[in-house]
């Protein structure tokens, strides 16, 4: 190794700093005296304390949305679409067998329903929606042990339909709404959580299945290439199956598409949101479009070889349990709203649908669960 010519003639600025671009014999040396002069602090530790008090909290703030975008690319990476053996029909017993089939869709979290402009019929926030939330799961329990007595469940099935924040697809409700999408997921989380674990206390197993609505979408306009990754619904669904990932007796399926199918017992569900069943008119609700989507898409799943016997549609906020042509359609857990009573649609409470599925007859029992009690709600 020789001297280059900067040290031959004696006006080397080299500091060592780097390591060297030539084979200069003195070069290395200064580079490795002040290689064995250097802190032994990592580089990214050396770094931060040369900076700034601003430039180290941007720093952190950088790293902690990087974890968040990481933790959420993982998210929906991972696949939540289990099919628990204990929905096969049970070995002969002398026990009469059932499961819970408990339908949630339609909350609108966020949405604020003024009571003032519904001549004091309803009203909803919040703070309301808490209330009807934990009316729910202990309703769906009530229901199923004192009203639908006589059955050994063998477990339940929660099935979220959809529109489970009310979402910025309309001017008006960006502008009324009581929280943003992103809070309202942030909401809605933890509550579900504590339903679920609820009901697992109480039933043993809890399968959950998803389907996107439209008001949790993040684009003005519907969309249908990669619905269920943009919405919140599906986003919400995925965080609670992320909770409960590895736990014994909660399971979930949360597909990519808009539908999701599942069975009990042998019989074959499906279901969606039902936004795009359109049509109806004031005498019949939604029961014509509904009916009419069923058979199209009865028609469509036979050619697709996955042919089913219930489908569940929310959407109409009108609760019609119809399991004998093939469908139930939920009511809705916000209730009635100004849109509905502008257009003179006939009032509906507040409820949700809860349906009895037993080995020898399909859907055997169905029961509304009455999430509204005034006298708690404070308005």
């Amino acid at each position: 190794m020789a001297l280059c010519e900067d040290h031959r003639r004696g006006r080397a600025r080299y500091t060592g700093q780097y390591p060297p671009h030539t084979d200069c014999e003195e070069h290395w040396k200064i580079y490795q005296a002040a290689q064995a002069a250097a802190p032994t602090a990592p580089p990214a530790e050396r770094v931060q304390k040369a900076l700034s008090g601003t430039e180290r909290q941007e720093l952190v703030k950088l790293r902690e949305d990087l974890n968040e975008a990481r933790a959420e690319l993982e998210l929906y990476q991972q696949e939540y679409r289990t099919k628990p053996g204990w929905l096969k029909p049970p070995e002969d017993t002398k026990e009469h067998h059932g499961t819970l089939l408990a339908f949630l869709s339609d909350t609108h979290l966020s949405e604020v329903v003024d009571p003032d402009e519904m001549g004091q019929y309803n009203a909803f926030n919040l703070a309301i929606a808490e209330k009807r939330l934990a009316q729910f799961f202990d309703r769906t329990i009530l229901v199923a042990r004192h009203y639908l007595a006589g059955v050994h469940y063998d477990g339940l099935v929660l099935a979220l339909g959809g529109d489970l924040v009310s979402g910025d697809i309309h001017e008006e409700l960006t502008e009324t709404n009581e929280c943003s999408t992103y809070e309202a997921v942030e909401w809605a989380v933890p509550r579900l959580r504590a339903g679920v674990e609820k009901l697992a206390e109480e039933v043993g197993r809890v399968h959950v299945v998803s389907a996107p609505g439209n008001h949790g979408r993040n684009t003005k306009t519907p969309r249908h290439k990669k619905r269920s990754v943009n919405n919140a619904d599906s986003h919400i669904a995925r965080l609670l199956a992320q909770h409960f990932e590895g736990q014994e007796g909660i399971s979930f399926d949360v597909p990519k598409s808009m539908d999701v199918n599942f069975e009990i017992y042998g019989f074959r569900f499906t279901m969606e949101h039902g936004d795009q069943f359109k049509g109806g008119d004031g005498q019949v609700g939604a029961l014509g479009p509904v009916k009419r989507g069923v058979l199209r898409k009865q028609q469509q799943a036979a050619e697709e070889e996955r042919p089913f016997k219930y489908m569940l549609v929310g959407h109409f906020h009108q609760y019609v349990p119809a399991a004998s042509q093939g469908f139930l359609m939920n009511g809705s857990l916000k209730g009635y709203d100004e849109y509905a009573r502008a257009w003179h649609f006939k009032p509906e409470p507040a409820q949700q649908a809860l349906a009895v599925v037993t080995p020898e007859h399909g859907i055997t029992m169905q029961a509304p669960v009455l999430v509204q009690k005034r006298s708690d709600e404070d308005w």
